[in-house]
């Protein structure tokens, strides 16, 4: 792992290292001497508040931020929080990048959803280039577009400032210690929820939202956690950049192999009254490996695996919210 020593001896605030994917990226940054910071919204921090940004930051001095804040989910928890969520990740978003710049940050790395993608492009991946290249889909818009702003803002501060930003676009993550709960989680987890649940209590149907055709990019998040630290130590360009497989999964195909994994007997019903979201969405991965001469190694088999030995492992926590 070269690339970590990047990162050695040096002060790295991680906003939302307690979460999905910034507790993988500290658990990496662990195995090398430097000074990690996470700053918590228990303590007091409102990430949606200039002041509080700036004045964590000052207080800390990193030469580093690497951004996984952000108040997300599925697209059942989008539905009727549009304006909340639009409002609060884009303070939180420009509001932790202008504080690194004013307190002279050597490096801020950006972690960007994927949906801040065109949502109806009828192409089989999505590179760099089709990131302009249409309207987000309807269903995770506003979240999406604030996360797309994000990449504009970093883009500003380059311009007049000379602001060192890297904007790592990234698929689905997916993994331990992921949301489970129904409101937040996504289409991954929330599949080995109910599948899991149903083999429990001896349920003989599971329900699944949608036709179970949409196909999407489905990224481990221990390889996701890699692929940013890559990023952070080698990646320098204003223009985003995926993290991603490369490789489209239906959400059919998740269906089947979940039921598999956890040993499931019952039958899958798709309700196809209930909305798909966008029908195709993988990411190219042609610039990714060239820049960081880096892929994700985990096949899906094996992550879908260890993800169910660790909800297993963890049912309560896992459903709590």
């Amino acid at each position: 792992m070269n690339f970590l020593e990047y990162y050695k001896n040096k002060k790295i605030v991680i906003p939302g290292g307690n979460g999905f994917v910034g507790s993988h990226i500290v658990e990496i940054l662990k195995k090398i001497p430097c000074e990690i910071f996470i700053p918590r919204t228990k303590d007091g921090i409102d990430f949606r508040k200039y002041e509080d940004c700036f004045s964590y930051l000052s207080s800390k001095k990193p030469q580093i931020v690497i951004n996984c804040a952000a108040i997300q989910g599925g697209i059942a928890y989008h539905n009727g929080r549009q304006a909340d969520l639009f409002m609060d990740n884009m303070m939180m978003g420009t509001f932790l990048m202008k504080a690194s710049q004013k307190i002279g940050v050597d490096k801020f790395v950006n972690v960007v959803a994927g949906c801040s993608y065109p949502g109806y492009l009828e192409i089989p991946e999505m590179n760099e280039e089709d990131y302009w290249s249409g309207k987000l889909h309807d269903s995770i818009f506003s979240y999406g577009f604030a996360r797309k702003a994000s990449t504009v803002y970093g883009l500003a501060l380059k311009k007049q400032y000379g602001f060192n930003s890297v904007h790592l676009v990234m698929a689905n993550m997916f993994g331990p210690g992921e949301h489970f709960n129904p409101e937040q989680s996504k289409a991954l987890a929330g599949l080995i929820k109910k599948i899991y649940e149903a083999k429990k209590n001896n349920i003989s149907r599971v329900e699944i939202w949608g036709t179970g055709k949409p196909i999407r990019d489905w990224l481990y998040v221990k390889d996701g956690a890699l692929g940013i630290l890559v990023a952070g130590a080698k990646y320098n360009d204003i223009e985003p950049i995926n993290i991603a497989t490369g490789v489209g999964v239906s959400v059919r195909e998740l269906a089947e192999t979940i039921r598999q994994i956890i040993g499931y007997r019952g039958n899958l019903k798709y309700n196809i009254s209930k909305p798909d979201g966008a029908l195709h969405k993988t990411f190219g991965i042609h610039k990714m490996k060239k820049e960081l001469e880096w892929i994700p190694e985990t096949p899906i088999e094996k992550g879908i695996r260890e993800t169910v030995e660790w909800f297993s492992k963890n049912y309560k926590k896992a459903i709590a919210y």
